[in-house]
């Protein structure tokens, strides 16, 4: 059956948390791993905009793609052409399989379906295995903005990566 990527359903949340939570590390996120509080679809990421990795029928992994024009609602027309990758989650025990790389190339597939032209993206400086599947994807860094998190006892980049798509 292999790995599928389809558009996750509202039910599924309790799902899409508990991958969140197991995929958290210090190294993939400046903040504390949700609680099973709260939402996953709010706000402008809804169950249309969150992408669902499937393996053999379970979800594994997961994408929130949004439009940069959500964020910033007075500036829609000038943002209309960007879309966000605002959260990727693969479960540790299916990471190094190649669910990352489909997930990256869904993203993309529906950012050019949206009808944009760039995909952008923010990362841990700590996150070197991320970046390196950001990078294979075709994702360039753009900036850096140095120890703007404390996590623990060091200083932590926010790295800021975009990929530029054909018009």
């Amino acid at each position: 059956m292999g790995v599928r990527i389809r558009v996750a359903n509202p039910g599924e949340e309790q799902r899409l948390k508990w991958i969140q939570r197991e995929a958290w590390s210090p190294e993939t996120s400046p903040a504390p791993p949700r609680s099973t509080e709260g939402s996953i679809f709010d706000g402008h990421v809804e169950a249309g905009n969150v992408l669902v990795a499937d393996e053999n029928g379970l979800a594994v992994g997961f994408s929130k793609l949004v439009p940069l024009a959500s964020s910033y609602p007075r500036l829609a027309d000038a943002t209309a052409h960007v879309q966000q990758l605002h959260g990727f989650s693969v479960l540790p025990d299916y990471r190094g399989r190649g669910i990352g790389g489909t997930m990256l190339e869904a993203v993309r597939a529906e950012s050019l379906r949206r009808g944009a032209t760039r995909i952008t993206l923010r990362v841990l400086g700590t996150n070197e295995r991320a970046m390196r599947l950001y990078r294979a994807a075709g994702y360039e860094i753009e900036g850096r903005l140095r120890a703007k998190f404390r996590i623990g006892d060091r200083f932590v980049d926010d790295v800021l990566m975009a990929l530029e798509l054909p018009t």
